[in-house]
């Protein structure tokens, strides 16, 4: 009996003194222990202890106590002395209170484990007096100051820029795009300029007569471009398919056409037909008749061209005259009615 009362005074000795030897120190306090109503206090739990101590702080939910609520927190946070080995472990929570009164934060348990050892700390009550504003009965109530208007950052500012240069983007497209679609133009493609018939025809032949093809030994070439600025002209300003007919199937349809007088018919027979003798039978024409083609060429061209517009010009003079008399009609009703 008196050897087992030995070894438990031994144990709790020897367990106290090694509590002793850790040095802990452990506090719950707040900021201010006076508190107007609706402000904001800090409530730390806070414990100092040797390196590789676990320390876990109660988990708080909404309230500490009735009356006293939590806005955020925990926040954990440690700090090293700088002349000790030992670290001050705390967790914060933001509190406030909306009614007056004097609230006592209850004790704070705080485990501590050290080497398997588990000790449970509590720390001592806290006491909490909200009070409320004090009212000047000579004065009475004054209204509530606002906020006070902090001068606005650049970081602030950036996005409602980057939302204004947006906003005038999307009101810059809209714009283009109605003005676009009133016009007829394409949205996202530059319409090319279409370039007329006989312009097209006309380049072709000084172009032809520029180089000289034919004096350079390149015969076949020159009546190759010489036909195609022909055929092209046909049939972009006639209306003749003539880049898919052969040449008597072209001589049949421009049997038909009014621009083309028989004369004009016959001297474009012979070039066609000797075309194709130099294409396909490799015929050699004399210089002159070589020469001769290309004025041919330049003449119907000219000629078809002249008839054409004038034959235009004809259609919108009817078209003028017909929509006068049809707005003298309309005018005319309107006077009977």
């Amino acid at each position: 009996m008196r050897k087992g009362i030995l070894f438990f005074i031994v144990t709790l000795l020897a367990t106290a003194g090694g509590m002793k030897a850790q040095q802990l120190e452990y506090i719950a306090e707040v900021d201010t222990n006076y508190l107007l109503i609706g402000d904001h206090v800090h409530l730390t739990l806070k414990v100092k202890a040797d390196e590789g101590v676990k320390v876990t702080f109660p988990l708080l939910r909404d309230t500490v106590v009735r009356g006293v609520e939590i806005l955020s927190g925990p926040t954990r946070d440690s700090t090293r002395g700088k002349r000790e080995s030992r670290v001050t472990i705390k967790e914060t929570y933001v509190l406030t209170a909306f009614d007056t009164g004097v609230y006592v934060i209850p004790a704070m348990p705080i485990e501590v484990e050290r080497e398997g050892y588990t000790t449970i700390l509590q720390t001592d009550p806290v006491t909490l007096i909200v009070n409320t504003y004090v009212v000047d009965e000579e004065k009475g109530y004054a209204d509530i100051v606002l906020p006070k208007r902090a001068p606005w950052r650049f970081t602030e500012l950036l996005p409602y820029v980057l939302w204004g240069w947006v906003a005038l983007a999307v009101v810059v497209m809209i714009v283009v795009l109605v003005i676009r679609l009133r016009s007829n133009k394409s949205l996202f493609f530059h319409e090319k300029p279409v370039v007329p018939p006989y312009v097209l025809a006309i380049q072709a032949l000084d172009e032809i007569k520029e180089e000289k093809p034919w004096q350079h030994g390149r015969t076949k070439e020159y009546y190759t471009r010489l036909t195609g600025a022909l055929r092209g002209y046909m049939e972009g300003e006639l209306d003749i398919p003539a880049l898919e007919q052969t040449t008597r199937e072209i001589l049949r349809l421009l049997e038909g056409c009014e621009e083309v007088e028989t004369r004009e018919r016959e001297v474009l027979e012979q070039l066609l037909d000797t075309a194709d003798l130099v294409k396909f039978a490799r015929a050699t024409p004399l210089p002159d008749e070589v020469l001769a083609h290309l004025n041919v060429a330049y003449d119907f061209v000219n000629h078809t061209n002249e008839r054409v517009q004038q034959r235009k010009a004809e259609a919108r003079e009817r078209e003028e005259k017909e929509a006068e008399a049809r707005r003298a009609r309309e005018e005319k009703e309107k006077e009977e009615a």
